[in-house]
């Protein structure tokens, strides 16, 4: 994303609550080490997101899950997912373990909040719970490897 690129709250609320559908009947997750990505369009259909799975390459149970904005990269949303990892807010704070990223006017996505919901090894459910969060209510069907359940 462009540092100089920057959304106002009210843009970027409405992006995110805006209802979305996948451009992809069908997804497969991630092998080890590697990831995938696949095309939301907005309800006003001009706008085009772009939403990535990353799985860890050591631990499979470390993963990332984003939303950005397709045209321009601004990260909307992103769940990092890994009961060790430790993220230092811009005020200081610092969070351990899984956690939310949601873009806000203040602190673009620099600003982390917990994620209590979440099991790290809960794969397929913490997909489907960021799916949820990103209003896309047209999901794509999900294939996965029986080593993730």
């Amino acid at each position: 994303m462009s540092e100089n690129k920057r959304l106002t709250q009210e843009e970027a609320e409405h992006l995110l609550s805006m209802l979305k559908k996948s451009l992809a009947d069908e997804i497969a997750f991630p092998e080890k080490g590697a990831s995938i990505e696949f095309d939301v369009v907005g309800s006003e259909k001009k706008d085009l997101f772009a939403t990535r799975i990353y799985r860890g390459r050591i631990n499979s149970t470390k993963y990332e899950i984003g939303a950005r904005i397709k045209k321009d990269g601004i990260m909307l949303l992103e769940l990092h997912v890994n009961p060790n990892k430790t993220h230092v807010n811009p005020d200081g704070e610092k969070l351990t373990g899984s956690h939310w990223h949601i873009y806000t006017e203040e602190y673009g996505r620099k600003q982390a909040f917990p994620a209590e919901d979440i099991q790290s090894d809960h794969f397929v459910e913490n997909t489907l719970l960021f799916m949820e969060r990103f209003n896309i209510i047209e999901k794509p069907s999900i294939n996965y490897q029986l080593e993730l359940l």
